[in-house]
């Protein structure tokens, strides 16, 4: 009876291994493409260039956009203008400066404005300069010092002058001119309308008895000198604010890298 049992199970058995080894082959071989795949996969995208960026090293900062800001060097290297705008004001404030005194320039005048400024419709050819990480909030500080900064580190080597203006000022370009040839931009010199805040902030701003500052409204000139010894120093005048005044602080900044303090009148 035995034999008789084996004689007809024994194909069943081996009919039923032959589809468990099967079924284990597949399993097995379908497991092992699968992670030679991905693991060829993994190889080729990490080793393409440019596909995936590295992730240790410094990170370079955003760079700030830029346009119809071509410098043709001529004799009119005097001054860089340098005014300080909003993307609101672009089409308004930035068009009638770019329009008036902005076109007599002893040298070249960009806008500097926030990061997400685009070009107006109506003054497609301004030179604006779009600060990466700046607003258009108030106080500016950090879009003043960044635009000293990105003037220094384009144009320092350019012009013997730098001035700061607001988008609200109307300057007599040809007495500029006359005034700052008669200077020597070899020495640092600030000069502006020196001031030292109204009697309501006496002894609120943290200057010291003989200390000033240039005020912003009127405009503020810089040597070369005076804006190369500051410019490194931009971030920690930045990260050591005491008012919300930004000719203020820009004063404190120039006083302290540069040891000059606004010129007075009777200069």
């Amino acid at each position: 009876m035995g034999a008789v049992t084996d004689h007809h199970h024994h194909p069943v058995m081996r009919r039923r291994r032959g589809f468990g080894s099967a079924i284990i082959g597949l399993t097995v071989g379908f497991f092992l493409g699968f992670v030679v795949m991905n693991y060829r996969a993994t190889t080729s995208t990490t080793t393409s260039p440019g596909l995936i960026q590295p992730t240790t090293g410094t990170r370079r900062p955003p760079a700030a956009r830029v346009y119809n800001l071509d410098v043709n060097i001529t004799s009119e290297n005097l001054v860089f203008v340098g005014v300080m705008t909003a993307n609101k004001y672009l089409s308004t404030r930035a068009k009638a400066v770019f329009e008036t005194w902005g076109k007599t320039v002893p040298g070249k005048i960009a806008f500097f404005s926030s990061g997400f400024s685009i070009l107006p419709e109506n003054t497609p050819d301004l030179p604006l300069v779009a600060l990466p990480t700046v607003d258009d909030g108030y106080p500016p500080q950090k879009k003043s010092f960044l635009m000293l900064q990105y003037m220094w580190n384009h144009y320092g080597d350019k012009f013997e002058w730098f001035l700061r203006a607001d988008d609200d000022v109307y300057i007599r370009t040809d007495k500029l001119e006359k005034f700052l040839r008669s200077v020597d931009s070899r020495k640092p010199l600030y000069i502006g309308q020196a001031g030292r805040g109204n009697s309501e902030e006496f002894g609120l701003l943290s200057l010291e008895y003989d200390e000033n500052f240039c005020m912003g409204g009127p405009g503020v000139i810089m040597s070369r000198e005076t804006l190369r010894r500051i410019v490194s120093h931009v971030k920690e005048c930045l990260k050591n604010l005491y008012t919300t005044h930004e000719d203020v602080e820009l004063g404190r900044c120039v006083k302290k890298y540069a040891g000059i303090p606004c010129t007075w009148s009777y200069e």
